[in-house]
C-alpha cells in the first residue's frame, strides 16, 4: 500500500492520532520525550522536577480557572520518572481519604484509621523521599486537609492543584514560602503553536490541518481556554474525518 502523506489511509491514521493527542496533549513517548504544549507549563514542570530531584521540601500551589489544565497537569506530573517514588491523590474529600490515596500510590500496607495511615506515611517519608501531587478537582479544601498538606510539606515537596487554592491561609499553617503558579488562558499565538505541535506530533511534517481562518475561529470561540480549545479541536477534526476533506475549515469549528 502506498504510504505517501496524500494516501487517504495515511491521512486518516494521521487524524486519528491527532484526535488522541487532542484528548491527552501530555503524550508520553517511548523514547522519553514528552509534550508540554506551552512555555508556562514547561517552566513549572522543570521547576517542580528540580525540587523533587534535589529532594527539597515545601508546598507548590497551582491555581487557575476551570478548564485551565490543572488536573491534566497534575496527572502528568505524577506520571513522571524520578529516582524517588511519586504519589497522586485525586479529588480527596477528607484528610483521611487523602491519606488513603497517597498511601495506596506508594504501596503502603492498608489500614482504615486516619491516625495509623498518617503514621505509616510519615514513617515512610522519614526513610525515603517521595514527591506528592494532590489534585483537588472540584473538591473544597477543608481545614483538616490543609493541615495535613502543610505537615507533609515539612518532609517533601507537595504539589496541590485546584481552584482558589491561593486563597487558603497557608501562612497560618506554617507554609509561608509556598510557591504559587497561576495557569492562564492561551493567547492566540500559543493556541496556534499548540495546534501545530499536535499536528506535528501526529505525524504531519509540514503545516497544520487547520486553516488560518479555522484557527482564528477556534480562538474566538474558546477564548484561549485550554479545555475548550481541545474540545472544539476534537469536534472539528471529527467533522473533517466524517466529511473526508483535507483541512479543517472555519465552518467545522463549533458546529453542533
Amino acid at each position: 500500500m502506498e504510504t505517501t502523506p496524500e494516501n487517504p489511509a495515511v491521512q486518516r491514521a494521521l487524524r486519528l492520532q491527532m484526535l488522541r493527542l487532542l484528548e491527552n496533549p501530555f503524550e508520553t513517548f517511548q523514547d522519553g520525550r514528552y509534550f508540554v504544549p506551552v512555555p508556562q507549563l514547561a517552566r513549572i514542570y522543570q521547576e517542580i522536577r528540580q525540587r523533587w530531584f534535589s529532594q527539597a521540601r515545601g508546598l507548590v500551589l497551582i491555581d487557575g480557572e476551570s478548564g485551565s489544565g490543572k488536573s491534566a497537569f497534575a496527572r502528568f506530573l505524577a506520571g513522571g520518572r524520578l529516582p524517588s517514588p511519586l504519589a497522586l491523590a485525586v479529588a480527596p474529600r477528607t484528610a483521611n481519604r487523602m491519606l488513603k490515596l497517597i498511601n495506596d500510590s506508594l504501596g503502603l500496607p492498608r489500614v482504615k484509621e486516619e491516625a495509623r495511615r498518617r503514621a505509616r506515611l510519615e514513617a515512610f517519608l522519614q526513610r525515603q523521599y517521595a514527591g506528592i501531587v494532590i489534585d483537588l478537582e472540584q473538591e473544597r479544601l477543608t481545614s483538616g486537609m490543609a493541615q495535613l498538606i502543610a505537615g507533609l510539606a515539612q518532609a517533601t515537596t507537595v504539589v496541590v492543584t485546584g481552584y482558589a487554592v491561593f486563597n487558603h491561609p497557608w501562612d497560618s499553617r506554617g507554609a509561608k514560602s509556598a510557591a504559587r503558579y497561576l495557569l492562564t488562558p492561551w493567547d492566540y499565538d500559543t493556541l496556534v503553536f499548540v495546534m501545530e505541535e499536535i499536528t506535528r506530533r501526529a505525524g504531519r511534517v509540514m503545516g497544520s490541518l487547520f486553516t488560518p481562518e479555522a484557527l482564528e475561529r477556534l480562538y474566538m470561540l474558546s477564548q484561549g481556554n485550554p479545555r475548550e480549545t481541545l474540545r472544539l479541536g476534537r469536534q472539528a477534526l471529527e467533522a473533517l474525518l466524517e466529511g473526508g476533506g483535507t483541512t479543517v475549515e472555519p465552518w467545522m469549528v463549533g458546529q453542533p
